[in-house]
C-alpha cells in the first residue's frame, strides 16, 4: 500500500547536490489545475493544529516535523490546539461540520477549506505579526488566494496584531500538508487551503495576546473561514493585500 504508515521516503538532497535541481524543480512545479472540491451539502472545515501529536506521525513525515517553539511555559501545540479548538466551536454554531486534525493529516483529506494554524518563533524575540500563505505549487491558486485574502481581511481586526508578510517562509508555502505529490497524508487536489502563523510565542507582546486571548485568534480564523464560503459577509472595510 502507497499510503501505508511504514512508507519511507528518502532524505531530500541537498542544494548543489547531482540531480538535486531537477527534484526542487519537480518538488515545486505547480500542480495540473484541478476542480475545486465542493460538493453540495454542509460545508467541512479541516483545521490542523500544528505539531499536535507529533509522536505519532508516519515514517514519510518523520525528518519533516520539528518540535515547533515555546513561550510562556507553553509549546506551540497547545496554543495551536487551543485556538483550533474555539474556532471549531464558532464553525459548528454555524452548521460547519469541523474535524480539528493533528499533525498527521488522513490521506488524500477532502473538505471545502484546510486551514493548518501554527505559532511563530525567532530566536531573538524582536520579530512580531501574523501571517498567511497558501501552497506555491496550488492546483487551485485563485480560490486559495479568496480563502488567504478572507483569512487576512478578519484576522488582523479581531486580533489588533500587525501583518508580518516580509516573513512568508519557503515552509509555509511548500507546507508538507499540501504537498499530494510526494506526500500520502497530505490534503487532496482541489481542496482549498492555506496556513496561519497566529503570531510570534517568542514575542513578549504576541506571546501575551496569544496566552491571553485565544478567542480572538480563534475568532480571525473563523470569520474569515465562514466568510470564504459565504456563510458571512467580510468586512466591507478591510482591503487585503497579498503579499
Amino acid at each position: 500500500n502507497a499510503c501505508s504508515d511504514d512508507r519511507e521516503l528518502g532524505p531530500l538532497p541537498s542544494q548543489g547536490a547531482p540531480g538535486s535541481q531537477d527534484f526542487w524543480r519537480s518538488f515545486r512545479d505547480p500542480f495540473p489545475p484541478a476542480p475545486v472540491w465542493n460538493p453540495p451539502g454542509p460545508k467541512r472545515v479541516g483545521l490542523q493544529a500544528g505539531h499536535w501529536r507529533n509522536n505519532e506521525v508516519p515514517r514519510e513525515l518523520g525528518r519533516l516535523i520539528g518540535s515547533g517553539t515555546s513561550g510562556g511555559g507553553r509549546a506551540e501545540w497547545e496554543v495551536n490546539l487551543d485556538i483550533a479548538q474555539r474556532a471549531a466551536a464558532i464553525l459548528e454554531s454555524y452548521g460547519v461540520q469541523v474535524d480539528i486534525l493533528p499533525a498527521t493529516v488522513p490521506p488524500n483529506y477532502r473538505a471545502h477549506a484546510f486551514i493548518s494554524i501554527h505559532a511563530d518563533g525567532d530566536l531573538s524575540g524582536a520579530l512580531r505579526g501574523y501571517k498567511v500563505a497558501r501552497a506555491g505549487f496550488s492546483p487551485i491558486p485563485e480560490m486559495d488566494d479568496v480563502l488567504v485574502d478572507a483569512l487576512y481581511a478578519e484576522y488582523g481586526p479581531a486580533t489588533g496584531l500587525r501583518r508580518d508578510d516580509p516573513h512568508v517562509s519557503l515552509r509555509m508555502r511548500y507546507y508538507y500538508a499540501f504537498n499530494t505529490r510526494r506526500y500520502c497524508h497530505a490534503i487532496a487536489y482541489g481542496v482549498p487551503a492555506a496556513i496561519i502563523e497566529t503570531g510570534f510565542l517568542t514575542n513578549v507582546s504576541d506571546r501575551a495576546f496569544l496566552l491571553g486571548r485565544p478567542e480572538a485568534a480563534a475568532e480571525g480564523i473563523a470569520r474569515g473561514v465562514l466568510a470564504f464560503l459565504g456563510m458571512r459577509e467580510p468586512d466591507a472595510s478591510q482591503v487585503p493585500m497579498r503579499p
